[in-house]
Order: structure tokens, then C-alpha cells, then sequence
């Protein structure tokens, strides 16, 4: 969303004549507007390792070898790694894990320790009795190696500020080289995205909230919370300058792109953010957390490394660290930091465990549902990630964007958390839908599309799917019935006003977005009736009626199979007439629309050169659409076709206006459409530029608009720098579809449909259990014994009744030359249900040919 009109122009068309749909491809490479050549033959991209989870050799076991404890006393404890007890005092190291703390937690005699390797670190908390109770995960490891993220360009192709629309250069590069996109290469186009790092809770909303920026200095929010928001006019909150030495402060001093700014454990509300002065060869590290609670104060851990000699021995590295607390003791950094991260790491463990082979990617998922929970005040929604331009108390405008919500729901369910989400859903519900049917938000400042109606309905059948829980339906579908009656009277006045062949039958009038909506002016004659209206609100009431029907023929229910049945009719009469409005509207094109085979946005889309393409086209109206899954694959093809004809694309994701700027919320739409083709390789290159260039990649601060690459907080309108539940969200979405894609035009459930092909080398596993599909909850594995073979374990009630396809991808592209279980494709195996007929778990060997 964004601030109004004043900030994009609606109509606004890009003069990009010339410009083809694809790069050359001749044997001379291809050239861009800015004379790069694109290498020919086979090539790898250049690569930057990813220092938010790459280990040397031997430092991840390391990691893993925690001391025991014994003996513990006020002054230290005897430890032992590897046989050898020994005493140790506080701040003392043995095999270079310090020991920071000894108290009693819950009663429990408990020790803390930490250790630092190259890039990562763990802090572990043991007892004598349960031996190590927390292992906590860090990103950031030894502060010396805190560098800016470099780039590796070895072919001239790289991003850059400078480009103006044209061809996607930097995303063909990658996706005609021979590895599949991921951090390593994606990210060694350009310069990083330098967010802020959110410290919050559950319990306190986003005013209570802290920022910290990259100098781990914090952002707090102004005195009056519904002024814009501007950052600290009296001072900053916490400021790590006060605990820098007197006599050489300017040693810690930040230059820019010297810091590493992280979530500890990769996916808790905890900062963890290092600073390192190359020249004087000094740093300092904060950790700041927020306690549960409404009213807490936030507690900081400040460690100062003065400059000492790089081959200084653990003890004297141990004894340089000069550790402060902020607003607390070490007794109460450490025993909250325990609550925090075991309420969180059993959070997401509880519900659907997931291991892959990049922790990168899944603490980014994780990360995204965390810090929009502890955006939201109670069950009361939000768009602004934190305290930002769009936060009003009380709600109103942005924070009650239906976009956000049902986003926010929606990876919910996609990660086996429907019932934690369930009170948010029907708490919106109850609170927020007005009695015609209409959105609260929509009486406020702006009007959004109705197109949200099916998306909601959409959530409300997954919920169900999901959890089974026939009670939580019935609760919700007398304000489902309210919200259909206000989009369905929309519906039937386009039949009585427009009769056949008028393109607008059987349409949906309203506002395509929130930007362009005006509450005095919402007429049937305000907006061109967009087909994304029209095609979510028949997927959401498709999906509804198939719920309804379920659930009536569970329970025995006549009424509830009987309306089940209507809304079924009334949604395949939607789709017949969406059908015929859209194919007389591709016929009156003009020569060069239908030359292009592009898809038109609205029914009087008949007259334009391919090269135009709005702002709002691209980055909204196409996005929607493509959520809808219609099940036309060409009409999503017409549309990616269009942006790449007016050039409004960077390595895969879409961008907005002149200027190398993508507006990402809604990005899942790009993601969505991507994951449903057979090339997979597409649909990795946006997740990862999605990760690399529109978020801070260790903090996962996701703005709204992002300029590629090298955006920071603080550029542009606050408005667009604002972090945003969507933005954030992106990648929680984009794992669960690369992981399991459940089609909605047939009983097929892909599994690793969108998995790069170094995941699936010899030692390498997936594994995922408690995953929730329609048709019932799913565990899987797949362990490659070697680069062509592979052993997978399924497990899915006895009955499962649809068909699983297991992708697997070799790093050689060789195809798949058996298994020895279900049919084998050139690089899947299907898995039918008559394979679940009298059993529900499958153990399956798979091969692939080795490459000649």
C-alpha cells in the first residue's frame, strides 16, 4: 500500500518502444543497455558465500560440543569438553566457550555459555542434571570478520542503480548460467539492503516497540502516536556511543556497510547486531530483547572488543570483552532470554518442523510470522511491521488493509498454525466487517478491492481443509454470508445493467485498490470493471462451496450441503461469464495486443502498445490476478509476458516506474504464479531477490518499496520505507510452495517442486513433518545417498486422497531412471492414492541416470 496518489501516477506509461520480450541469444552473447555481453556456453555465476550460516570446516561441530557443568558456586563451575573437568571462573573459556553467567533459572542451578566462530555463534544454557537445555543459534560470530556484503561479478552483469527499464539482463544471466539461483549468486549482484532491527513482543504493540539501526543505536517512536513518524527528536532511547571507552571512543566508530545486523536464533523479536571498525580494528555487539509483557522495559547486553593482536589466546580474547548490561542485570538478560527463545523455538517445532538444507531461507520464514505477531496489539491487526508511517492507534486506514490480513492468516496455514491464527481470523471478523458486508476500512480513507471478499472466503475453506474444526466454520459463515451478499449484489447489477455482449456482464464493480478508491465516489462507474475482482471473488466462493459442502456431508448437514450446492452453481455461472468477457476483450485488442498474446486487466483494455504497463498494472492488478489461479496458464503467461515487454522487471521481480524500485507487497502474487510453472528456476530467482535486495538479509526488515540495490530505511517517502506485514511474508509463502504446492484444479499435492538442485547432493536432507495439506497432514524425507540416488520416506493417513509428486532435481539435470515405488516422470515420482489405500507410511528408493 502507499501513501496516495501524489506518490505514483495511475496512469503513467513507460515509453520503452524497441525493447523485445527476450534477450538475443546468439552466439555472440547478448547486450544490454548498458553494453554488458552476456557470457555464452556454459558459465557459473559469480558467487559470495552467505555469512548468515556458512561455517568453516569443523566450527558447526564445534558449536555442537557444549560443556558439561558440575559443582556450580557464585564465582564459576567445573566444566568439562572432551573428558577434562576444570574450573571455571565467569568470563573464563574452555575450548573457547566462555562462560557468562551461574544462577538459578526456575529454580534450576543453570550455566550460560557462549563461543564465537568465524561467522556464526551460539549461546547455551546447561544444567547439571539436563545437560544442555538451550542451544541458541547466532549470525553473529567473531566481530572482525563483519565486513559489507561484497560482490562477484566475474561477467560485468550487476545491478545497479542506474538502470531504466529494459530487458531483466541480471535475471537471464542467472537463469542461463548452470546453477540455480540462491543467496550465494543472487546476492553477489549488488549492494545489501541496510534495514532496522526490530525488539518487541507479543504483548506491548508496536509502540512499545524498539528499532535499532545498523549502528545498533535504537529508533523509538515520537511522544504522540498519531503523528508521522520521525525519528528520535530528544535523544535516542538506548545509544551505544555511552558505553564506548573515554579515552577512544572514535575506535568503535561505524563506518557505513561495517555492521552485521541480525535476529538471534535467526527468527526471535531479539536483536543481535555487530559493528566492527576495520581501521582501528575494534568492535562491539549489542543484544536487545523485550521481556513478555505489556509494560516492559527492553534489556541490553553491550560487549566492547577493544583492539588486541588477532592471534591474542582464548583467555585473552575472553578477558578483552568488556560486557555491560542496559536496563537490567545479567541474572535478568539471560533468564529471559531463555522464556523467549524456548516460547518461540516450540512454537514453530510444535506445529510443522521443517529442515532443509539453507537455515537462511527457513529462519526468513520464520522470522516473517514472528515479526508480525509482535506487530499486531492483541488480536488487533496491522500493516507497519513495528512502530512506522503507517501505524495508527486506534486502528484505522492501513492497519486494517484486508491485504495484510489475510496474508497474515494465510501463512498461518501454510505453516501448520491455523489454530493460532483462527482467534485472529474471526476477531477481524467480528470487529471489522461492517453490517452491509462491507470492510471497516473501507469507511475510513480509502476503498479497496472486493477482489479481498474471495481471498478471505479462500482462507476460511483452508482453515477448515487444515484443522477440521467444524465449529470454528459455523462460527464464521453468518459474517461470510454478509460479506458474500455485498459482493454478490455487485454481481447481479452488472447482469441486469449490462446485458450480453456487453463485456461488463457478469463483472464485479469497485475499486482495484486501496490507492485509487475514494468512499464518496465508490459508483459502478468509478473504475473499469477489473477482471482480478471478479476472478478472486469466484476462487474464493469455488473454494467456499467446496468447504461447505464438506463439512455438510461430515455432519449429515441437508442445509449446509444444500447451500454448498448453490454457491458451487453460482460459481461456475461467475466463471462462464468471466470466461466469455474475457475472451470477446483479447478479440477486440488491437493488432499488436493480440500479436503479443498479452492479457488485459479490464474490460476496455483494448488499446495499447505491449511496451505500456502502469505502476499499478505491474505491481498490484497483475499480482492479483495471478493469486486468483484462474487455471488458464496462458492468460498468466500473457501478463508476465507484457511486463517483460515493457521492461519492468529486475532479476525476477517486478518493478515500479523509471527507477529500479520494486513495491513488494505484493510480491506473493509473482511467487504464486512462478511456483505453478514447470521450470522452477524463476520462482527461486524472485524468492532469493526478494530476500537479497527488498529486505535486510540478516534482519528481515521488508519495506513496502525498496530501490535495487543498496536501499536503506530513510529513502524515499516513509510511507514506502516503511516495513510492512506483506513485505515481510514473502518468504514465509514462498518456502511453504517451494516445499508443498497443493494445486487447486485437481488432487495433486507437489512436494519439492521449487527446490534448487544443490539441495539434492550426496549428504544433503529435507525434512518435513506435520505439514497440512486439504487432503490431510503429511511428513516426508529426502536424503540424497549419493548425487543420483535417493531415499524418500512418506507418511499420509491411510485414505490420502490425492496424488504426491515428489521433484527431485540432480545437480547434472540427469533424468530419473527408476523407483521403487509409483510412476516414474523425468524428474518426479507420483505417488497415488490407491498407494494410501491400506497403509500410511512409504519408503522409497529413487535413482537418476549419471550424466554422460
Amino acid at each position: 500500500m502507499n501513501g496516495g496518489l501524489d506518490r505514483r501516477q495511475f496512469l503513467h506509461l513507460l515509453a520503452a518502444a524497441g525493447i523485445t520480450s527476450q534477450l538475443p541469444s546468439s552466439a555472440e552473447g547478448s547486450t544490454t543497455q548498458q553494453s554488458v555481453k552476456l557470457p555464452t556456453g556454459a558459465y557459473k555465476p559469480g558467487r559470495i558465500e552467505n555469512d548468515y550460516s556458512s561455517f568453516l570446516p569443523g566450527e558447526r561441530e564445534a558449536l555442537a560440543q557444549v560443556p558439561q557443568m558440575r559443582k556450580p558456586s557464585f564465582n564459576g563451575i567445573e566444566a568439562m569438553v572432551d573428558g577434562d573437568w576444570r574450573e571455571l571462573a565467569i568470563n573464563q573459556s574452555l575450548s573457547g566457550w566462555q562462560l557468562l553467567f551461574v544462577g538459578s533459572m526456575n529454580g534450576v542451578s543453570t550455566a550460560v555459555f557462549e563461543k564465537r566462530v568465524t561467522h556464526q555463534g551460539a549461546i547455551a544454557y546447561v544444567t547439571e542434571l539436563g545437560g544442555t537445555i538451550a542451544l541458541i543459534p547466532k549470525q553473529v560470530g567473531k566481530l572482525e570478520h563483519i565486513r559489507p556484503r561484497p560482490t562477484n561479478t566475474p561477467h560485468g552483469v550487476e545491478l545497479s542503480r542506474t538502470q531504466v527499464p529494459g530487458p531483466d539482463v541480471t535475471g537471464e544471466y542467472l537463469l542461463r548460467s548452470t546453477e540455480d539461483p540462491c543467496y550465494e549468486n543472487v546476492a553477489a549482484l549488488g549492494a545489501e539492503y541496510i534495514g532496522w532491527s526490530l525488539v518487541a513482543n507479543e504483548e506491548a504493540g508496536p509502540l512499545a516497540s524498539i528499532y535499532l539501526d545498523a549502528t545498533a543505536q535504537s529508533r523509538h517512536p515520537m511522544r504522540d502516536p498519531q503523528e508521522q513518524w520521525a525519528p528520535d527528536l530528544d535523544g535516542p532511547l538506548f545509544n551505544p556511543v555511552d558505553y564506548f571507552p573515554f579515552a577512544d571512543p572514535d575506535h568503535y566508530r561505524y563506518q557505513p556497510g561495517w555492521s552485521k545486523r541480525t535476529l538471534l536464533g535467526g527468527f526471535l523479536p531479539v536483536a543481535c547486531t555487530g559493528v566492527w571498525n576495520a581501521e582501528h580494528k575494534a568492535g562491539y555487539e549489542v543484544i536487545m530483547l523485550l521481556p513478555p509483557g505489556s509494560d516492559k522495559q527492553p534489556i541490553a547486553r553491550v560487549r566492547l572488543q577493544p583492539s588486541v593482536k588477532m592471534t591474542a589466546t582464548e583467555t585473552e580474547e575472553a578477558s578483552s570483552l568488556h560486557e555491560h548490561f542496559w536496563h537490567g542485570s545479567a541474572a535478568s538478560f539471560y533468564e529471559n532470554l531463555l522464556g523467549i527463545w524456548n516460547h518461540w523455538s516450540n512454537f514453530y517445532e510444535a506445529s510443522m518442523p521443517v529442515e532443509i538444507p539453507d537455515p537462511w531461507l527457513l529462519n526468513a520464514a520464520r522470522a516473517g510470522i514472528t515479526l508480525c505477531r509482535c506487530s499486531y496489539r492483541g488480536l488487533d491487526p496491522t500493516y507497519q511491521i513495528g512502530e512506522g508511517a503507517y501505524t495508527k492507534i486506534p486502528e484505522r486506514s492501513h492497519a486494517l488493509f484486508p491485504v495484510a490480513q489475510y496474508e497474515f492468516i494465510w501463512a498461518h496455514q501454510l505453516w501448520g498454525l491455523t489454530t493460532a491464527s483462527d482467534a485472529y481470523f474471526q476477531h477481524y471478523l467480528d470487529s471489522y466487517i461492517l453490517p452491509d458486508g462491507n470492510f471497516l476500512y473501507n469507511t475510513q480513507d480509502q476503498v479497496e478491492g472486493p477482489l479481498n471478499v474471495g481471498l478471505f472466503l479462500w482462507n476460511s475453506a483452508r482453515s477448515y481443509w487444515y484443522t477440521g474444526d467444524g465449529d470454528a466454520m459455523r462460527k464464521r459463515l453468518p459474517i461470510l454470508e454478509r460479506m458474500l451478499g455485498y459482493i454478490l449484489s455487485r454481481y447481479e447489477y452488472s447482469k441486469e445493467q449490462y446485458p450480453l455482449p456487453d463485456r461488463r456482464y457478469g463483472l464485479i464493480w469497485g475499486s482495484p485498490e486501496a490507492d485509487l478508491g475514494d468512499t464518496n465516489n465508490d459508483t459502478p462507474n468509478s473504475h473499469p470493471f477489473y477482471y482480478q475482482n471478479a476472478a478472486c471473488v469466484w476462487r474464493g466462493l469455488h473454494e467456499h462451496a467446496f468447504a461447505l459442502s464438506q463439512l455438510g456431508s461430515i455432519e449429515g448437514n441437508a442445509e449446509m450441503i444444500a447451500l454448498g450446492k448453490r454457491y458451487s452453481n453460482l460459481a461456475e455461472e461467475m466463471r462462464t461469464n468471466i470466461r466469455v468477457s474475457l475472451a470477446a476483450t483479447i478479440a477486440a485488442g488491437n493488432p499488436a495486443m493480440r500479436s503479443a498474446g498479452i492479457t488485459p486487466f479490464e474490460t476496455n483494455d483494448t488499446r495499447r502498445l505491449p511496451t505500456e504497463l502502469s505502476s499499478y498494472e505491474n505491481h498490484r492488478f497483475m499480482m492479483d490476478w495471478f493469486l486468483a489461479d484462474w487455471g488458464d496458464p496462458a492468460l498468466d503467461l500473457g501478463h508476465l509476458h507484457h511486463r517483460e515487454l515493457a521492461g519492468q522487471q529486475i532479476c525476477g521481480i517486478h518493478t515500479d516506474g523509471d527507477a529500479p524500485r520494486t513495491s513488494n507487497f505484493m510480491a506473493h502474487g509473482t511467487l504464486a504464479v512462478r511456483i505453478r510453472q514447470e521450470d522452477y528456476r524463476p520462482f527461486l530467482l524472485t524468492l532469493y531477490t526478494l530476500l537479497c535486495y527488498a529486505a535486510d538479509s540478516g534482519n528481515r526488515y521488508s519495506p513496502e518499496d525498496a530501490y535495487i540495490p543498496g536501499s536503506y530505511p530513510g529513502e524515499g517517502s516513509p510511507y514506502g520505507w516503511s516495513a510492512a506485514v506483506n513485505s515481510a511474508l514473502q518468504p514465509t509463502l514462498g518456502l511453504r510452495w517451494m516445499l508443498c504446492y497443493e494445486q487447486s484444479d485437481q488432487p495433486l499435492c507437489h512436494l519439492q517442486k521449487g527446490t534448487p538442485k544443490h539441495w539434492f547432493t550426496q549428504g544433503k536432507r529435507i525434512r518435513v513433518r506435520r505439514c497440512p495439506t486439504r487432503w490431510g497432514i503429511i511428513s516426508w524425507s529426502t536424503e540424497a545417498i549419493s548425487d543420483h540416488d535417493w531415499r524418500v520416506e512418506l507418511e499420509a493417513p491411510v485414505g490420502f486422497a490425492a496424488t504426491l509428486a515428489i521433484h527431485i532435481h540432480p545437480t547434472d539435470n540427469a533424468h530419473l531412471r527408476s523407483s521403487s515405488a509409483g510412476t516414474l516422470a523425468k524428474d518426479r515420482v507420483n505417488v497415488t492414492p490407491a498407494m494410501f489405500a491400506l497403509q500410511s507410511h512409504l519408503v522409497i528408493t529413487i535413482t537418476a541416470a549419471a550424466a554422460l
